[in-house]
């Protein structure tokens, strides 16, 4: 037996709809033995967490020890066997039975395909939620799959090959738009993301386990603005500078502070052990623009 697809699942304060989650995954993977799932536990106790994997083939339970924030998700893919790596939240529920063998289709066909970004609905809510495109246009057609620039969080499948090469998630943010940082390295590497709604699923947006909104909408937007500094090339940078922060409390009508996220990414400007910038090249700009995107976004 060969394990070829490794199933990430990264938990915290989620215990009910971990197993709600877990359940859909076995629905999903059925008798076959060619996968593993890797539950990292960011809870501060053990819990009978490890008892929800007995169902499935092959697993491993990692235990943080405490809550590490999204880069926890780093210990899933260090301890990965898979030539492919599946990222799922806790509350996203799979609902297409064949998702690994479709995966796996797409990546053959494609050998610098190094992500794939699914079709995602919140439970109850009908309308377009922009937020869950993966593109900077919002008017794409999501019933029909794209090469695309960045993914969006949930349920994404990598070549492992391509974590290898890029590395995970930074440790520099503990939860908020660490999907799109992470998509700047893997297209800047020479790595294409595609978008597929043959593959879809349902995520809960379930509130347990996350901070007050405001607290979360500031450290987005510090995120973002870690983000820009780091990736976008000059002079787009100073262009998403001026029009971003207005963009966003236009649409969160303050549910965000600005002097609190500007004092958040000050603080991480001047740690010695952050990052250094490192913008993607004009050959990756290009690659963004002919996939329909805007670079400043």
């Amino acid at each position: 037996m060969t394990v070829r697809f490794s199933i990430v699942v990264l938990t915290y304060a989620r215990d009910a709809i971990l197993a709600e989650c877990l359940a859909s995954l076995a629905a999903c993977v059925g008798g076959r033995d060619d996968y593993e799932v890797v539950l990292v536990d960011n809870n501060a106790e053990r819990g009978d967490r490890a008892a929800l994997l007995d169902r499935f083939a092959h697993s491993q339970y990692l235990f943080s020890g405490g809550n590490k924030g999204v880069h926890a998700r780093n210990d899933g893919f260090d301890a990965a066997r898979g030539e492919f790596v599946i990222l799922l939240d806790d509350d996203v529920m799979v609902e297409t039975p064949t998702m690994l063998d479709l995966f796996a289709a797409r990546f053959e066909a494609d050998e610098r395909l190094g992500a794939i970004t699914v079709r995602k609905h919140v439970r109850g809510e009908t309308r377009r939620r922009v937020d869950l495109i993966p593109h900077t246009r919002k008017d794409v057609d999501l019933t029909s799959t794209f090469l695309t620039f960045r993914f969006v969080g949930g349920c994404v499948a990598f070549r492992t090959a391509c974590l290898r090469e890029v590395g995970g998630f930074l440790p520099d943010f503990f939860y908020g738009l660490e999907e799109i940082e992470l998509s700047y390295r893997i297209i800047d590497a020479g790595w294409r993301i595609r978008y597929d709604p043959a593959v879809s699923c349902e995520e809960l947006e379930h509130p347990a386990g996350r901070d007050a909104k405001k607290r979360v909408q500031t450290q987005r937007l510090a995120n973002k603005y870690i983000i820009s500094y780091l990736r976008m090339p000059f002079p787009e940078v100073l262009v998403n500078a001026a029009l971003f922060t207005p963009y966003l409390l236009l649409r969160q009508r303050g549910q965000a502070s600005v002097a609190g996220a500007v004092k958040q990414f000050m603080a991480w400007r001047t740690r010695p052990d952050r990052p250094p910038r490192k913008a993607i090249s004009r050959d990756t700009a290009a690659y963004i623009r002919a996939c329909g995107g805007s670079v400043w976004r």
